[in-house]
């Protein structure tokens, strides 16, 4: 894909077998199929129900992504939380790259209560698990290649660069996999990036302060797009999150796009055991 959408490129929804959905966040220039065949596998090994959301200016034209922001990419994560609370009583979240970085944001703004907490209701204890479930709130978060630093040289000059430089290859169709599941842009427009980079300063200096649930970070250690320091930055800011409840699974030879290098099926399996798991 490159200036216009293929028909299989957006919003999926596979419902599953139990009451526990998962929202899938893709990232920059990219799209929900990239999320497609980890939906596929959670829907499937593990009975979730699934909403992979497209972003808006993705899955139409590079022109149009030009002309966004990242409140309008949120607004799809905030409307997908919501969606999914109609189906199920407990939501999960996972995002890659950039997605990564509003499912943070997600996570922070649909926070659980506390579950040390006593509510009361018209006098009655109130079940905090219970609470949760009535509540619109995300439980788990997963980050795949979520960007705090990233590797290009030029991004600090970006807002300067963008007038001369106005895409950039992207590498969206390298990976070994169908190219159905490749339905990104192939070349990414440098005029939104500093929206991005505006976000990256608010989870940093906001939203993973807020983060109180159980986090799961992958990151590969050949990813040509983040830094690799950025995970161990995410789990260490992740300060509201005991150490029982947050882990870093590095991939000594992945690339930036996790759910479609060669080390997809550990990605996979990791993210099912981390939201099979009981905390």
């Amino acid at each position: 894909m490159s200036g216009q959408a293929h028909r299989n490129a957006g919003t999926f929804f596979l419902h599953g077998s139990r009451d526990t959905g998962v929202l899938l966040v893709h990232g920059y220039s990219g799209a929900p199929a990239e999320m497609r065949m980890l939906g596929n596998f959670l829907q499937e090994k593990g009975g979730y129900t699934v909403l992979g959301v497209c972003l808006a200016g993705h899955c139409t034209t590079v022109e149009a992504l030009e002309q966004t922001t990242w409140p309008d990419w949120y607004e799809a994560v905030e409307d997908g939380v919501k969606a999914l609370h109609s189906h199920c009583r407990h939501i999960y979240i996972a995002g890659q790259s950039m997605g990564g970085l509003l499912a943070i944001k997600a996570a922070a703004e649909f926070s659980p209560t506390d579950s040390s907490e006593e509510l009361y209701i018209n006098g009655h204890r109130e079940d905090p698990a219970e609470n949760r479930a009535k509540t619109c709130s995300v439980e788990k978060l997963i980050l795949l290649a979520t960007p705090v630093f990233l590797q290009d040289w030029r991004i600090p000059f970006v807002k300067l660069l963008r007038y001369f430089i106005p895409r950039l290859h992207t590498g969206q169709h390298s990976y070994n996999v169908p190219e159905e599941y490749m339905q990104g842009y192939s070349e990414m427009p440098t005029k939104p990036v500093p929206s991005l980079l505006e976000l990256i300063k608010l989870c940093k200096a906001e939203y993973l302060g807020k983060i109180r649930i159980p986090t799961l970070i992958v990151q590969g250690q050949t990813d040509h797009t983040v830094k690799a320091q950025s995970a161990t930055y995410l789990y260490e800011q992740l300060k509201c999150v005991s150490e029982t409840q947050k882990e870093i699974l590095w991939l000594p030879e992945a690339r930036h796009v996790v759910t479609l290098d060669d080390a997809r099926e550990m990605v996979y399996e990791k993210c099912l055991e981390f939201f099979e798991k009981q905390y």
